[in-house]
């Protein structure tokens, strides 16, 4: 425990996110792993289960087999028809191991929207252009306040106030479901990078979209890239990160964990590095229960410990490391 957590006073309720910020809790490694992120707009409010909602129960068999995350978006545009709102697939390009961002798809929702997101599905299968492909930069901000308050406090909140900051071109701020890590609330998600952010605030947001200063300042509040396969890779990635920069979000690459060893192979000027790593279970951090008295807390939340890194340089992969 730090001695900022020492200070509280441990038999006071408190909130998760308040907790893990007190305790300087690493979100490393907690951004989940999915090979896609289906948005769909819907007017609030939502079920504590997004899924339960009637037009995403409607997708469920669409997306049984596709592994792809739904996330409900507040719609852009409030007084748009059901018709008008936009479904948006930001899809794991099909059969490459190395990940360098999603595809992004859009089309409006239309007569039906098992048939908008059939279409979209269909398109991501296809390896070639889509006249369904819409470049464009996607933040979703969680804001689902039914599944959990501090995300709908903290969350809520941030969605608003960058509401009132004009966005750089091309890029759209979403209040969206559930993301997961709500002790990190308030968390954001950047789409297609797919790289996940804990602890979120006005300022972080614009420092991640404009990607402005070394990335060693804002590497505390990174939890992980989605197309970065598991927590101990994602830990790597961040550190990594550190000595990097910016650069390797958009570098292609690929992962690999034998149980205690994590490798990130990554490909950029032309060359094909790999870092490897001792990956395990760090400082265990008392967890309570949210609105909970810290002295209460039955749960521990374990931090990844990345150590012995390593970095090997080898000759530039026949295909450029992109398949």
């Amino acid at each position: 425990m730090s001695a900022e957590a020492a200070e509280v006073d441990l038999d006071a309720r408190i909130r998760c996110s308040d907790w893990s910020r007190v305790t300087s809790l690493s979100p490393a490694g907690t951004a989940g792993t999915y090979p896609g992120y289906l948005l769909v707009e819907l007017p609030l409010p939502w079920p504590r289960d997004v899924a339960e909602a009637p037009e995403a129960a409607a997708l469920a068999p669409l997306l049984a087999s596709t592994g792809y995350r739904l996330q409900a978006v507040v719609p852009s545009d409030p007084a748009a028809a059901p018709a008008e709102r936009r479904v948006i697939l930001h899809a794991r390009p099909p059969g490459q191991r190395w990940f360098a961002g999603y595809r992004r798809f859009e089309r409006p929702v239309g007569v039906s929207l098992p048939e908008a997101v059939a279409d979209l599905l269909a398109a991501a299968a296809e390896p070639g252009p889509s006249r369904l492909e819409a470049p464009a930069i996607d933040v979703l901000v969680c804001g689902h306040g039914t599944r959990d308050s501090c995300c709908g406090r903290l969350g809520a909140g941030l969605t608003a106030r960058l509401g009132a900051v004009a966005a750089p071109d091309g890029v759209t701020i979403w209040r969206t479901s559930h993301l997961g890590g709500h002790r990190f609330a308030a968390t954001f998600l950047l789409l297609p990078e797919g790289t996940s952010w804990a602890y979120g605030d006005v300022e972080l947001v614009e420092t991640v979209l404009r990607r402005k200063g070394d990335f060693d300042a804002v590497a505390g509040y990174y939890r992980g890239c989605s197309g970065v396969d598991g927590p101990q890779a994602q830990a790597l990635e961040g550190e990594v990160a550190r000595q990097v920069g910016w650069s390797l979000l958009d570098s292609p690459r690929t992962s690999t964990f034998d149980g205690s060893r994590a490798d990130l192979t990554c490909v950029y000027d032309g060359e094909t590095v790999t870092w490897s790593a001792q990956v395990g279970k760090g400082r265990a951090v008392s967890m309570p229960d949210c609105q909970s008295p810290p002295s209460s807390a039955t749960k521990t939340q374990s931090e990844w410990a990345v150590s012995a890194i390593t970095r090997d340089q080898h000759l530039p992969s026949p295909d450029g490391g992109t398949t």
